[in-house]
């Protein structure tokens, strides 16, 4: 795709910084406020509207049968029971301990409901057989034969033809991509340190994609979209829709514990983990807790408009060197195919990496979750809160965490662009000397919007940015920003990526390098409250609305308790301050 809009090259992108701050206390003017700020539109979709359960997660009070723990294994028990519950019902789990030897498979149109975490639990047994222990998941997934796609190729567009009879029907969940082209503007490549084969279809040479369901088939070669397309995509780059076979969709896993501890094991790499959601559609987890992984937490593969929300993911503290090592503890894994999906109002912590997005990944939305109390190996190095790790996820916005670590997209498996982080409380871990950055966009991750975030802690990072000169970075050197290294360990700029930097979107954030914040001169300086909700959701408790930001007050509302819930949902629990900077004079 080539880039369309205002924000293109290098001359582009050279960027007034405006401290208004010192403007107010110096001449005694407010800065200019004009109508409220929007992205440019190349930058950006429709992602109110567009993600998660359409309509939101329906509640069921029909409840089909209701089991109580057997004291021994109740695998076969919650199986029969979920095959047999009629579309629209719920099987109902007791307060106590279920023991399961195999994965737990949720069917379409049915709730799997407990009495709460930590009173209802879903406990995988030492050994178990299977790639999780509860899922939503059909066995027959899979992809079907591929058509190519001759025209409605562009960006926003809701009608595409194929060159031939295409065999879609009403409901049928399509994935549309096009092949790789790392010369293309921004450059979409599965090749980074290392090829990934698994970033997209055909051996991760089409990493570039959505996931999109069809609403009517208007002729044999024609199809209309629920959600327009996010790209403009390339006829010479042979762009195909393929059509999910076995979609799993309405279903839902509610107010429960899945406990992994014991049964996480080596089957659960690849696709696998404690929970997954594959070739799932319109399903969700609300109020799930999980604990330990093999791998992976929370596993969303070749899946469309699900929602995460209301839950708990996290580890056991001190954490086990066996779970968690090398390659291990990472709570929320897209990867591939996973569009228009919503992961909000969740708490992670005692884990080593929390969201990993790569491969067809596009259109989802990750807001409103507390993270916290992260380590691993190397236990010296801040984690990865929000990872772009791998060809090519897109149009993806990430609004309003509050977390500590890392933010990074970065070159171990290829590209990313168009992604979008707005309204985030972010900072680093304290006393951490590695990784030290609270954004490290790296080679070939172009045109990220970072937008009214507050970033680190006043006077504590020693940099505002590392990019396109000759710097070394050493060790425990802190910076806002990292922009265009080859990789997490690279601390020169030699192969630096200039285009990281130069299209990069910066607007209304507060850091604390400059204890300030730092507007683009030409745009305007009112912020919206949301990029993907029109007003405050009903989940939301007391906490100012919006919650995070330079122009609310605080910037940003006191922490959860760990394991407690987080600042802003309803639950009630108790809250610690950490006593959080008030609003800048900037409005």
């Amino acid at each position: 795709m080539k880039a369309e809009g205002t924000q293109k090259r290098k001359s582009r992108f050279e960027w007034v910084l405006l401290t208004v701050t010192l403007l107010v206390a110096l001449t005694g003017l407010a800065s200019v406020a004009g109508a409220t700020y929007t992205l440019p539109a190349d930058r950006a979709v429709k992602w109110e509207g567009n993600v998660g359960v359409q309509g939101d997660i329906p509640t069921r009070a029909t409840v089909y049968k209701t089991l109580s723990p057997s004291g021994g294994d109740d695998s076969s028990a919650i199986k029969a029971a979920i095959a047999a519950c009629p579309v629209g019902q719920v099987v109902k789990l007791t307060a106590g301990t279920f023991s399961v030897s195999s994965s737990i498979s949720i069917k379409s149109g049915i709730t799997l409901r407990g009495a709460g975490m930590g009173s209802t639990i879903i406990k995988g047994t030492s050994g178990m057989s299977g790639a999780y222990v509860v899922g939503i998941k059909s066995s027959s997934y899979s992809l079907s034969t591929p058509r190519s796609i001759s025209s409605g190729l562009s960006k926003g567009s809701t009608t595409i033809a194929t060159t031939s009879a295409h065999g879609w029907v009403v409901g049928d969940v399509i994935l549309i991509d096009q092949l790789n082209n790392a010369q293309d503007d921004p450059p979409v490549t599965s090749t980074g340190k290392a090829a990934c084969t698994w970033c997209g279809r055909s051996s991760g040479t089409r990493s570039l994609g959505q996931m999109v369901k069809i609403v009517s088939v208007p002729s044999s070669t024609t199809a209309t979209l629920e959600i327009p397309l996010y790209w403009k995509y390339d006829a010479s780059l042979s762009p195909q829709g393929t059509k999910i076979n076995g979609i799993t969709k309405d279903a839902g896993v509610e107010d429960l514990t899945v406990n992994n501890l014991l049964s996480a094991g080596s089957s659960q790499g690849g696709s696998g983990g404690t929970i997954v959601l594959t070739g799932s559609s319109n399903s969700w987890l609300l109020r799930v807790e999980a604990i330990g992984s093999y791998q992976t937490m929370v596993r969303i593969y070749g899946s469309y408009r699900n929602t995460i929300r209301g839950s708990k993911f996290h580890g056991v503290a001190p954490m086990d060197g066996k779970q968690y090592g090398s390659g291990r503890g990472y709570a929320v894994w897209l990867n591939p195919y996973a569009s228009a999906n919503l992961i909000e109002n969740n708490q992670l912590y005692d884990l080593t990496a929390v969201f990993l997005i790569n491969g067809s990944v596009s259109g989802n939305v990750i807001s409103y979750n507390y993270v916290s109390d992260l380590n691993g190996d190397p236990v010296n190095w801040n984690r990865g809160i929000i990872v772009f790790h791998g060809a090519h996820p897109m149009m993806n916005l990430i609004e309003g965490n509050y977390s500590d670590g890392r933010h990074v997209a970065d070159n171990v498996w290829g590209s990313s662009s168009h992604n979008t982080f707005f309204r985030n409380r972010h900072t680093l871990t304290p006393g951490l000397t590695g990784g030290t950055w609270n954004f490290d966009i790296q080679k070939n991750q172009q045109y990220y919007n970072i937008i009214g975030n507050v970033i680190g802690i006043s006077k504590n990072e020693n940099y505002y940015e590392f990019q396109n000169s000759n710097i070394t970075i050493s060790s425990g050197q802190k910076s806002v920003y990292r922009f265009g290294y080859t990789s997490d360990g690279d601390s020169s700029a030699s192969g630096n990526d200039p285009q990281a930097y130069y299209t990069t979107l910066r607007h209304g954030n507060w850091d604390g390098f400059n204890s300030t914040v730092s507007w683009n001169s030409s745009d305007d300086h009112v912020l919206p409250a949301s990029l993907y909700l029109s007003g405050k959701p009903s989940w939301w408790g007391s906490v100012q609305w919006p919650a995070i930001g330079p122009d609310v007050s605080p910037m940003y509302p006191a922490a959860g308790v760990v394991g407690k819930g987080t600042p802003w949902d309803s639950d009630g629990l108790s809250r610690v301050v950490l006593s959080p900077p008030t609003k800048l004079n900037i409005m």
